[in-house]
């Protein structure tokens, strides 16, 4: 008697497995998960991985490599990082003074030096769904080293983010965990 109703118990969780895929929102979701840090031989960090994780319903996320908008003033990011330094309880966002280049609707050219937030917007990779599912769960790892990005950090921070996918869906904004370095 008792196999027969462990037997059923396996079939009915078999069976329950089996049952509707899970589907999401065509709108991405992102959750932030974490930062590995990197240390070298001198104690200090070298590199941080940032990673999270994005839900998808029509898998439409990143660009193929040969994908660019050329029209004028075009944004080929679909990655969009800004930093925030640890400012007592809060934080603050992070400015540095910086050549400007603008363009504009009609296609012209500013230049000027403004207090300019630092961003690390980035081009995510095109991501292709398997099977006939074209729902997306994924983790994403973006690596910042020491002279492409660390050196523009704080000690302490955060970043603040959101991705694009191919249809221009913009997916809810999240704060990260605080980042420690040790520089």
């Amino acid at each position: 008697m008792k196999s027969r109703i462990l037997l059923s118990i396996v079939v009915v969780a078999l069976m329950a497995s089996c049952g509707k895929e899970e589907s999401f929102s065509p709108i991405p979701e992102i959750k932030f998960e974490r930062f590995v840090n990197y240390i070298g031989t001198t104690g200090k960090d070298t590199a941080v991985e940032f990673i999270f994780t994005i839900k998808d319903g029509d898998g439409d996320i990143g660009l193929a490599d040969n994908e660019f908008d050329n029209s004028c003033g075009a944004d080929n990011a679909n990655l969009y990082l800004a930093y925030e330094v640890k400012d007592g309880a809060g934080f603050r966002k992070k400015n540095l003074w910086l050549q400007v280049v603008e363009v504009t609707p009609t296609c012209d050219t500013l230049l000027y030096f403004d207090s300019v937030q630092v961003k690390f917007n980035q081009r995510m990779q095109y991501i292709e769904p398997a099977g006939n599912s074209k729902s997306i769960e994924a983790t994403v790892t973006y690596r910042m080293d020491y002279t492409s990005a660390l050196i523009l950090l704080d000690n302490i921070g955060r970043f603040e983010f959101y991705i694009r996918d191919r249809a221009n869906h913009k997916s809810n904004v999240v704060l990260s965990n605080e980042l420690i370095l040790n520089k």
